[in-house]
């Protein structure tokens, strides 16, 4: 344990130096300053907007910071050598990816802290309510991206920065839309496209778990049951994809 958190700690320190983390944290700030402006347009529904943005910035910019951080985790360790003097000590493979992925989340959670401040500090400068809703809204987002940090995690062991970049944000836009597509295959499609999208709904991830905005948006209610499941699947799918992309990095061989 005490080896993945000085991985951990290494990491979280190298993804808050990476320019690309300040650009996120930028760009998150201008689209829910954005909001502000866009606000007088709807009359009586400027908070509504402010969140909608915002919470939508919080979890976009989250998505791509993981891919893009992420997709250079391993990739730089073996280009600059630096993998050797790693695993010449006693850590483990597997303790290196856990503490590549767990320090590029420590990362990501204070992108989402701080943005998630931001949003609340200009909802609270228009008079605004903020519900529990929310607040849960951006733990579910958190949540979705800890799941695309490692599927970006199991792509980094074996592929290059662009291909996992690619191969991650096509994951994440199926797995955003496979409960759309099961279901338009199940009323309009053949035998063999309801095997082909169940099989696919239960190996890509189901990131519509994790979509509370709605609720957050209008102060509807929602169900606890539904987070703390939501919560279950986050961490399962991880760790279980965390488990491949181990097996992956023991058998590759270093040259």
């Amino acid at each position: 344990m005490r080896k993945i958190a000085c991985v951990a700690l290494n990491t979280f320190r190298e993804s808050v130096r990476e320019r690309i983390l300040a650009v996120a944290l930028l760009f998150g700030m201008i689209l829910m300053g954005s909001s502000v402006l866009l606000s007088p347009l709807a009359v009586g529904a400027k908070q509504k907007i402010i969140m909608d943005v915002g919470l939508a910035a919080i979890s976009i910019i989250g998505v791509l910071s993981a891919v893009f951080l992420g997709s250079t985790l391993v990739h730089k360790e073996v280009d600059k050598k630096a993998i050797y003097l790693v695993l010449a000590r006693p850590v483990s493979r597997s303790s290196f990816l856990a503490g590549k992925l767990a320090g590029i989340l420590l990362a990501i959670a204070l992108a989402f802290a701080v943005m998630t401040a931001v949003m609340l500090g200009t909802i609270a400068l228009g008079r605004g309510i903020v519900g529990p809703a929310v607040l849960a809204s951006v733990f579910l987002s958190f949540l979705e991206t800890a799941v695309v940090a490692s599927i970006v995690l199991l792509f980094s062991t074996f592929t290059t920065p662009m291909l996992t970049s690619f191969f991650a944000l096509c994951v994440f836009a199926a797995g955003s839309m496979s409960g759309d597509l099961k279901v338009f295959a199940s009323k309009f499609g053949g035998e063999g496209a309801k095997l082909a999208t169940g099989f696919f709904y239960y190996l890509l991830p189901n990131l519509s778990v994790f979509n509370l905005r709605h609720e957050a948006v209008h102060n509807l209610p929602f169900s606890g049951w539904d987070v703390l499941r939501a919560t279950i699947y986050a961490v399962v799918y991880s760790l279980v994809v965390l488990y491949f992309a181990c097996v992956v990095f023991r058998r590759r061989e270093f040259k």
